[in-house]
Order: C-alpha cells, then structure tokens, then sequence
C-alpha cells in the first residue's frame, strides 16, 4: 500500500477544510466582535493546517497516476479524518458529547443532514453544520471527476453525458478538473445565495439555505419566515442540487467570454464570442433536453407531484391549489434530492401514504453526476433497459437487442457493474438493519435508519429521526458512521479498498 498517496490525498483535504473555517470567523467578527469565538476557530483551522503540512511533508513524492487501492483506501480515511477536526466546535462548546459530536459532523460531511445538534443550538453552529455539509459534498464532486471513476467507473457515470467526457487517473489532469469543478460548485451555491436573498431572506440566512441546499445537506433548520417565496428559493436550489454537475461543467465552460486582453483583438473575439453565444446556447439546450436522465428526473417530479396533490385534495388536508401545489413540489424535491428539508414541525405525523412517497424519493435520488444520494436515475434507467430486453428475448429468442441510453449504446461491462452494484445496495441495506437491530433498535426504526445513512437523507419524517440516532448504543452510533461513509461513497469503494490490502499483503508474504 503507497502510504504516500493516502498521506497525499489526506492533506489537500485538511487544507481544503481549514479554508472552510473562513466562513464562522468571519461570522464571529462581523456579527459578535468576538475576539475570544475568532480565536477559537482560528485555533482548529491553525491545528488543521499543521496536520495537513505534516501528511504534506511525508506525502511528497512524484505519482503520474493515481493507483485504484490506494485511491479507495484514501477516499475512505477522508471523512473520518476531516470529522475528528470539524467535530471541536460541537464538543468544546459542551453542546454534543464527542461521539455524538463525530456522529453529527460525519453526517454532515457525507449530506446526510442527521440531525443531532439540538434545535435551540446557536447560529454559529448552526452555519458551522452548513459549511460542513458544503466542504463534504465539494469534497465528493472533487472525487467523482478524479479518484471515485479509477477505483468503480461509478456504475454508469459515463453515460450520464452521453459519452461526451472522459476520465483519467493522471495527476495532471486530475487537478485540472478539480479546479474546473470547485468553479462550477461555487457558481451553483452563488446563484443560490442570490435566489435566497430575492425571496427575502437576509445574508447570513440565504448563505446558509444556499449552502444546505445546494449541498443537499438539509437537515431539520428552516428559518422562520412568511414568504412563501422562500420555499420556492430552495425548490430551486435543490433542483439545481438534482441535476448533473458535469453536465452543468459543460454548459457553462462554453459560455464563458474571452480572456480580458485590451486592445483591438479582444473587441474582436468579443464580437465573435456574442455571435456564437445564441448558437451555444440554442446547442445547450438541446444538450439538456437530449439527456435521457434528466427528461425522465423531471417527469417524475412532476408525476410524483401531481399524485400527492391529489391524495392532499381527496382527504381534505388542502383546500388551497396554492398551498397544495407548494407543499407537494417541495417534498417531492426536498426527499428527490435528498436534501430531506421539512417544511412542518409535525412532518412525523403525515399520512402513510405520504411517507411510502417520501420513501421512493429518498431511495431513487437525483442524476448521478449529482451530489444526491440513493440510487441515481440513471441507474434506474439501465435496469428498466434490461428488463425490457429480457422479456422480449424470452418472447422472441432469436432477436438481437441492445440497451440504449438516449443515443449511447450502454456496454455489458456497465450492465454488468449496476446489477452488482443493486445486489450489493440490497444486501448491505439488510445486513445493516441486521446490526443495528441488535443494538436494540426496533425493526422498523433498524431498516428505516439503514436506508437513511444508505441514502444519505437521515430526516425521514415518520421514518427515522434524531431521536432514533440518540438513543442509539455507542456501538450504533459507530457503526452508523461506517454506514454513512460506505452510502456515501458506494460498496464498491471499501472492497476494493479491502482487496487491494489483502492483494498486496500476500504478495509481501509469498
């Protein structure tokens, strides 16, 4: 095993989480004045960054690629590493203990929103919470363009752009794309910000909405207001948050105007580049309304949302098409994304109905070039294919078929990799409940937990809430953390993880 890249990968992450402490420092000086809060976040990030010049130190070494074991291996280490460090501020502000503490930042790092820091918490930590869920979903776009396609192909990501990119286990290449997808995230969380501030939400409220949103962290925090415009900011922020994040790379890389450069030329590359804008974006256009998945994500929505507004019209919960249509857009893509935002207090009460629909969404997710969780559409997709395909072989045993994303024919390699990965989604799902029963959870409150930190959407209304993760023995609260990391990053990463050890360990051995 290459300690060296692990070390590597441990530290960029480390430097990359110092930078996030900008965010409640500047917090503390603006709104407290509070040399004493100031320091105190300037302490962790100053801590931080040692330790990552440490692993720095010790990682230093010349890798043209990046090898597939010590890549699952490092992907793995990073959240709990980054969690031992974000989880200070909960555990010296005597608000969470420090399991519950590792417990809390693990699922904010992983978009799981569980919920744990109680609701009387203050701001700070609040927006603390949000910038962990940010940095946790940056950190995994960072690896779905560099480390997460070597080590599983990611079941299916190459189709979600219909072989329009390609990846690539060299280093170089790996940075570049880094630094292009950083570039897209924050240009998602600003425009978020700036649709939270138009709906009337102040500057610290829109940023943390846009950071919990965009991220689609969640959690149970929604501030209170009464501008219904709110909910249709995060319906749209979290529907930015559904969609695929490389395909949003390739939109706006061809829109971006020439390098500012004065003088004649730049004028003229500037005519050029409005000439072509009404023809890129025209092409852009037809580039998202050609993608299968997200034809076929939006139609569900919407299906989906027509449905509850039916079920809230025949048993009389609305008589408002306003209010009806606000509430079923909004959890229909609060659970799609898996942002698991609430609108009531007493969401735990809906209807069973209403909670099989919450459960569907949570399961299936957004695109999967997305930082949602649960299956992925496309995914879906491939597996209808197949389905289809298999009957009319039965029917017909002599026809030639072939499975098709939009114009993409998907390869059986592919295939191949999503029903392993549905096999291994359902085992783990019920090996999991299986360990978490025997902690002394309840059967529904074990399956119901498993699929949220499967999932990463730990609010499920009626299903599982923070209650259920307190109460859990310390040996549950650990291995929810596992849980959470493997929903996160998918199975595949920790077996290939625990089979390149055992590889090269027989190797040393013979």
């Amino acid at each position: 095993m290459n300690l060296r890249m692990i070390l590597r990968i441990q530290s960029q992450a480390l430097l990359t989480f110092a930078t996030t402490l900008l965010l409640p420092i500047a917090y503390a000086l603006i709104e407290f004045r509070a040399l004493d809060t100031t320091a105190f976040f300037v302490a962790i990030g100053g801590f931080s960054i040692v330790t990552g010049l440490i692993f720095l130190r010790f990682g230093v070494g010349r890798f043209q690629r990046a090898p597939v074991a010590e890549s699952a291996a490092a992907i793995l280490l990073m959240y709990p590493i980054i969690a031992v460090f974000g989880c200070l501020p909960f555990v010296l502000t005597d608000w969470l203990s420090p399991l519950d503490a590792l417990l809390e930042t693990v699922g904010d790092l992983t978009s799981a929103g569980l919920s744990i820091l109680p609701s009387d918490a203050p701001y700070l930590l609040r927006l603390w919470q949000s910038a962990l869920m940010w940095l946790g979903s940056l950190l995994f776009l960072i690896m779905l363009v560099t480390v997460l396609p070597e080590v599983s192909g990611c079941f299916g990501i190459s189709l979600s752009l219909q072989g329009g990119h390609g990846f690539s286990a060299i280093i170089g290449q790996m940075n570049l794309m880094s630094l292009r997808v950083i570039k897209v995230y924050a240009t998602l969380t600003a425009v978020s910000f700036i649709a939270f501030k138009l709906a009337g939400l102040g500057i610290w409220d829109s940023l943390l909405m846009a950071m919990r949103c965009i991220s689609t962290g969640g959690g149970d925090f929604m501030p209170a207001q009464t501008n219904i415009y709110v909910d249709y900011a995060a319906v749209f922020a979290m529907l930015l948050a559904c969609g695929n994040f490389l395909l949003y790379h390739r939109v706006i890389y061809t829109l971006l105007p020439p390098r500012l450069e004065f003088g004649l030329n730049y004028f003229t590359r500037l005519k050029q580049y409005l000439r072509r804008l009404k023809r890129t974006l025209l092409a852009n256009a037809k580039l998202i309304l050609a993608n299968e998945e997200v034809k076929i994500l939006y139609v569900t929505i919407l299906f989906a949302m027509l449905i509850l507004m039916f079920r809230l019209f025949s048993q009389g919960t609305f008589f408002d098409g306003n209010a009806a249509f606000r509430e079923s857009l909004f959890y229909v893509v609060s659970f799609m994304s898996t942002t698991g935002i609430t609108l009531d207090a007493d969401a735990a009460s809906a209807h069973d109905f209403d909670k099989y629909f919450i459960f569907l969404m949570a399961v299936t997710g957004g695109c999967i070039g997305s930082v949602t969780g649960g299956f992925k559409m496309i995914r879906l997709i491939v597996l209808v294919k197949i389905t289809a395909a298999e009957v009319k072989k039965t029917l017909h045993p002599r026809m030639m078929t072939a499975i098709r994303v939009g114009d993409l024919p998907v390869p059986m390699r592919t295939v191949g990799r999503i029903l392993g990965f549905f096999f291994l989604a359902l085992v783990t799902m019920f090996i999991c409940a299986a360990v978490l029963s025997l902690t002394g959870a309840t059967f529904s409150e074990a399956v119901s937990m498993s699929i949220a930190c499967l999932s990463n959407v730990g609010n499920l209304p009626g299903l599982c809430d923070a209650d259920n993760f307190r109460s859990l023995a310390p040996f549950g609260k650990v291995f929810c953390m596992l849980i959470l990391i493997v929903g996160r990053l998918e199975i595949f990463a920790l077996l290939i993880a625990v089979a390149g050890f055992k590889i090269r360990r027989k190797k040393s051995n013979w």
